[in-house]
């Protein structure tokens, strides 16, 4: 029998795989709970089934090759709690986009490209997830947007493998 942990970390690995990496926000209606919180520092916090589904699907419409992929650490889970460490990016090649804390991308098609890293924290309760808290390379996307000043040479993050979503400096 498969302890708290392992199932825990089988519906985050689930959740991860059909919504942050295929796409597929019907994935929500599946393992969250009704009144569940998506947090990103880029997009605030959203509540609720509808809430989630509508940030992804903005973020897809405006960033139409947008994908996320595991990144160096497996899940770690005590409890209630799964951690996931993560890699993404996309380009700006769809719609307007105004879901960020500073600016927006007024235009649409900038073909401006983010790559970024985060952790996020998933909580869950009776095998459903009810929190996705993260935090994430904001500044950086801000930066690569051109809506903050860039990093000092020698500061910027650079990504060289995109197939395997690897960072070096």
């Amino acid at each position: 029998m498969a302890t708290l942990e392992q199932r825990n970390k089988a519906i985050v690995a689930k959740y991860f795989d059909e919504y942050w990496v295929k796409g597929n926000v019907d994935i929500v209606d599946e393992l969250c709970s009704d009144d569940f919180l998506i947090s990103y520092p880029n997009h605030g916090h959203h509540h609720g089934k509808e809430g989630a589904k509508k940030m992804l699907s903005e973020f897809m419409e405006a960033f139409p090759d947008l994908t996320f992929r595991s990144y160096q650490t497996p899940l770690i889970a005590e409890g209630d709690y799964v951690a996931a460490q993560w890699v993404g990016g996309g380009t700006h090649t769809g719609r307007a986009f105004d879901d960020l804390p500073v600016g927006k991308l007024d235009k649409p098609n900038t073909g401006k490209t983010i790559h970024f890293s985060g952790i996020t924290i998933f909580t869950l309760k009776d095998g459903k997830i009810v929190r996705e808290i993260a935090e994430e390379g904001s500044l950086t996307v801000l930066q690569q947007l051109g809506l903050v000043p860039q990093p000092n040479s020698g500061k910027e993050i650079v990504y060289t493998d995109l197939n395997n979503m690897q960072s070096s400096r």
